[in-house]
């Protein structure tokens, strides 16, 4: 339960707050056992400080806290932007959800680093399948099969969410991100993958005399640590970091077309800027097209926008936060340009509506819950889902007491 997650909630609040996921999910609410090393579990914690770069409410510190109104029976219901989902964690175990895959309201996939495979059927999560390996990515493409990828280089494949197969990738560095591009002539598959240790690897429909992808793979080298890739039409990019010691910082590498070279992109424009990206690490990416592409790091979130005399795009920087040092730190995903959603660690949840990027209700109160948030992923505007540490949230379009 979300509840159990969160900071600054005070005992009374907290129930009220699990009573009321309760009642958006459908089940009987369980009461939270008392926090040790609390000296007061009634006390008020304070919001944490959080620099504002863009004029908008500071992190903990949303507009409308109090927009969920009780039901008749006078019981709280999600918060304004989410409902919580209740999740098939094992009696004292967790279940770590990395990726989230939405094809409709009533068909929602995620993953975890405990190797299981989740489905959302409308109403509730069931466990799918038991990998039996760290999985980091899913994905569902254009023929109705559900890709994985995970540890060691795992890759799996489920013809409709089912009869799963590994497939081999040739690879065995950790694989933590997938995604479908366009489709033609020349590329009637059009998967990439991005791994640790600065591997890409990338299928466009040849397969080996056993029926088998045959991955191209790019090596960016092993100084190079790549999180996340995103396709945008026929381009593809990769974020992430670099260790060179000559060159450290924040890496994004865009292949135009997809079958060209790689080319790294500059995210460079003011001081300000360079000095941030020097030592930034981009841990997600998002991009619309080749002007517009949202990179979330360590220490903040840049945007590209395009240049109105037709030039390269123009990077700003729009929030700097903090977040944790694990795989699949953050995710980015959006609708569209004026519609993009970035979610990280600690109950952050950040949306972009064309013109400010603002911090939306995870928890019933004015603070945000303790929970990280590793993906974000939707069907369209209003069927968003975001997921995390024994937490999985969906959008609520229906407003206050829905």
């Amino acid at each position: 339960m979300i509840v159990g997650h969160r900071t600054g909630v005070s005992a009374a609040a907290a129930l009220a707050i699990l009573a009321g996921f309760a009642a958006c999910a459908g089940v009987e609410p369980e009461l939270p056992l008392a926090e040790e090393g609390h000296e007061d579990a009634s006390a008020e914690a304070a919001a944490p400080a959080v620099e504002d770069l863009d004029g908008g409410a500071a992190d903990g510190e949303p507009a409308d806290a109090d927009a969920s109104e009780p039901d008749d029976a006078g019981v709280p219901v999600c918060t304004t932007d989410w409902c919580d989902t209740p999740l098939p964690i094992p009696d004292g175990g967790k279940l770590t959800l990395m990726d989230v895959w939405v094809s409709s309201g009533a068909d929602v996939w995620a993953v975890s680093e405990e190797g299981l495979v989740l489905r959302w059927n409308g109403k509730s999560w069931s466990v799918a399948w038991d990998a039996g390996v760290a999985l980091y990515g899913v994905l569902g493409d254009h023929q109705g099969a559900i890709w994985l990828v995970g540890g060691g280089g795992a890759i799996f494949r489920g013809p409709g969410g089912a009869g799963w197969a590994p497939v081999p990738s040739g690879v065995t560095t950790d694989l933590v991100d997938i995604c479908e591009g366009t489709r033609d002539a020349t590329r009637v598959r059009n998967l990439s993958i991005v791994g640790s240790g600065g591997k890409v690897l990338r299928w466009t429909g040849d397969v080996d005399e056993d029926g088998a992808p045959v991955w191209s793979t790019s090596d960016f080298g092993a100084m190079e640590q790549l999180y996340s890739v995103a396709c945008a039409g026929v381009d593809v990019w990769v974020s992430g970091t670099s260790t060179d010691w000559a060159a450290p910082g924040g890496r994004l590498y865009l292949n135009a077309g997809g079958d060209g070279p790689w080319t790294a992109r500059s995210v460079r424009g003011t001081a300000a800027i360079d000095n941030f990206s020097q030592s930034e690490t981009f841990t997600s990416g998002w991009a619309h097209d080749q002007d517009n592409v949202w990179l979330r790091g360590g220490i903040g979130v840049l945007r590209s926008t395009p240049a109105p005399d037709g030039g390269a795009p123009i990077w700003s920087r729009v929030r700097a936060f903090l977040t944790t040092n694990v795989k699949r730190p953050s995710d980015a995903w959006g609708a569209s340009a004026n519609d993009v959603w970035i979610a990280s660690s600690t109950g952050r949840i950040h949306h972009w509506d064309g013109s400010k990027l603002e911090i939306t209700l995870t928890s019933k109160g004015w603070d945000v819950i303790e929970n990280d948030f590793h993906a974000v992923h939707g069907s369209g505007p209003e069927n968003v889902w975001v997921v995390g540490n024994d937490i999985a949230l969906r959008r609520n379009v229906f407003g206050a007491g829905k």
